[in-house]
């Protein structure tokens, strides 16, 4: 497990961002070491009682911090082949992620579809899904577009040239790669 520095939530092995509150982590990453041990009062030192709790002044008690609000809302892509959803799906894990296909000369992205059928279409830096109150996704001038198909209705928009906002159900095709988003 990953313990988050940030709000303590343990992430399964291998998680790159905080799943409570979006943080990048480090792989290998462990918690500060909590010291359990009360060390010892020398026998020199006279041990003097505690004042009875009456006589404490009272202090109005701290409120708990609330815990840091996420930088996205949970979601998913799930690939579509065929007409039919599959098991195969990529939890959006960022506020922030570009879509494409790995390259020597231009580097990783975050959601790397390179393998996936269809994927001969897919530019290096395709697209960008992002999240602004809602999860959007905007072209990042690739060469076959990206499109939208919302939940419900029989065929996809025009390529987009301009961000779009998601809503749980709908496909979005990067060139010949469909995924469906899924909130939650």
């Amino acid at each position: 497990m990953i313990v988050c520095k940030v709000c303590g939530s343990e992430n399964p092995n291998g998680t790159q961002y905080c799943e409570s509150c979006g943080v990048e982590l480090t792989p290998g990453q462990a918690p500060e070491p909590v010291i359990t041990e009360i060390p010892a009062t020398p026998p020199s030192t006279p041990v003097e009682p505690a004042p009875h709790p009456e006589a404490l002044p009272s202090a109005p008690e701290p409120s708990p911090a609330p815990p840091p609000a996420p930088f996205f809302r949970p979601a998913r892509l799930v690939f579509k082949r065929f007409g039919a959803l599959t098991n195969e799906s990529i939890p959006l894990q960022g506020p922030r992620l570009v879509v494409g296909r790995f390259d020597a000369s231009t580097g990783p992205v975050e959601i790397d579809l390179t393998g996936a059928p269809g994927a001969e279409n897919i530019s290096r830096r395709h697209a960008e899904l992002f999240f602004e109150g809602v999860w959007k996704v905007r072209d990042l001038g690739s060469t076959n577009g990206v499109f939208i198909k919302r939940a419900g209705e029989e065929a996809y928009s025009p390529r987009l040239v301009e961000p779009a906002e998601l809503r749980d159900g709908d496909e979005i095709a990067f060139g010949n790669v469909t995924l469906v988003f899924q909130e939650g």
